[in-house]
């Protein structure tokens, strides 16, 4: 077997028991360990059979490998084939280990002849029996041939993904009304898990200045269920869409993110349990506030980056500041028709976390609908405190 680099990893999580019901009684669960290897997704594995085959045996296992749609975790999607000759030189080689060769490692096989009440059994089975692997089976010593340097996660990993969309457990979930709250709680949570300063999750450069121009950094947005826009509409989904894109380190931070804790700084804001339900581009993750459409309607309220100059009326201000945003920052043609339309507003937190902001630095918002004359592609979200989920704008039609 040849191997490419890589790194070991674990998930530990309560599954269903067996005999577990949905409806009725106390749920019955287990603890699982469990543990699996990251690598490289371009990075070919090889499995090896000195055997001579039958053209009919070559081409059954031909068949065979194209139907194989996972490899030993069910969302570790692959592409098998069969190949005449092992190329790749890079990856290390294992085979098992004689009788006085030194062991490298240990890997849990099935003993033959096979038997099937041996293969179904479940983790509960295993430890009722007092036992640490399933009956009928055996570690096999194995050994490696050659090595190869472990690159750490990151290396060669080019910025491939634009979005990750996160899953909010069902009990508690935040509201809508706190968009802001849980945006500003993620955008921390990232930077802690990154630990290094990042532009693009952090919107600021270098130096510690804010990132002024086209909004290419993060945005750290909250995605209510379908037609849900009121402010008390549970958060079913969050959204981190980086324009510029997310290197392979900021992706690989905001993975290890689980838990949103807002502490005291909130409150009625619940520690919010989290996990990565999907990532690629913003299209194929979150498709709903993409588009593409004609018409958009404020998700959560738009507020202007600017105060309204003498005589000019409110929704006035609002159109400009909209087109503005669209046409001098986003890249968006000029709307036909900016309207303000009905929606409480101030039901919505307006101002960010403690110590940044307290509710003195609320600002004034609308809820706005923005027509054009032809449809746009979104994400659309616009004015003050969008990288935080405020302004974000969902397609009508």
């Amino acid at each position: 077997m040849y191997v490419p680099a890589m790194k070991p990893a674990h998930l530990r999580h309560y599954m269903p028991r067996i005999d577990h019901r949905s409806v009725g009684g106390n749920p019955k669960t287990t603890l699982t360990f469990d543990s699996f290897a990251v690598m490289s997704p371009s990075a070919p594995i090889f499995i090896e059979w000195d055997v001579d085959m039958a053209p009919s045996a070559r081409e059954a296992l031909h068949e065979m490998a194209l139907e194989i749609p996972y490899l030993g975790r069910s969302e570790s999607i692959c592409n098998a084939a069969l190949v005449h000759q092992i190329e790749d030189s890079t990856s290390v080689s294992w085979r098992p280990a004689a009788k006085d060769d030194p062991t490298d490692a240990e890997i849990l096989c099935a003993q033959q002849p096979l038997e099937l009440s041996d293969l179904v059994q479940s983790p509960d089975v295993v430890r009722s029996s007092r036992r640490l692997f399933p009956t009928g089976s055996r570690l096999v010593p194995y050994r490696k041939t050659n090595s190869a340097r472990a690159p750490a996660p990151a290396d060669g990993w080019r910025p491939t993904h634009a979005a990750v969309r996160f899953a909010v457990h069902p009990r508690p979930k935040p509201i809508l009304a706190d968009a802001v709250v849980a945006g500003e709680l993620l955008r921390r949570a990232s930077l802690s898990k990154h630990g290094t300063p990042s532009e693009t999750l952090s919107g600021k450069g270098p130096t510690g200045q804010r990132q002024l121009g086209r909004h290419e950094h993060a945005h750290y947005i909250s995605l209510p269920g379908p037609g849900r826009t009121e402010p008390s509409s549970p958060i079913e989904s969050l959204l981190v869409w980086a324009p510029s894109r997310l290197k392979g380190d900021e992706f690989a931070a905001l993975a290890q993110i689980d838990w949103l804790r807002a502490g005291r700084a909130v409150s009625g804001f619940p520690d919010t349990a989290v996990a990565v339900q999907g990532f690629g581009d913003v299209e194929e993750v979150a498709p709903e506030v993409v588009g593409p459409s004609s018409v958009w309607v404020s998700c959560t309220p738009f507020a202007p980056g600017r105060h309204p100059a003498k005589r000019t009326t409110w929704p006035d201000h609002i159109a400009a500041e909209v087109e503005r945003e669209l046409t001098t920052y986003r890249d968006y043609p000029p709307p036909v028709s900016v309207e303000v339309i009905d929606g409480d507003a101030r039901r919505f937190r307006r101002y960010r976390l403690p110590p940044k902001e307290r509710l003195a630095n609320s600002r004034y918002a609308s809820m706005v609908e923005i027509r054009f004359a032809h449809a746009v592609r979104g994400p659309i979200a616009l004015g003050s405190l969008s990288h935080f989920g405020l302004g974000l704008f969902k397609p009508i039609e």
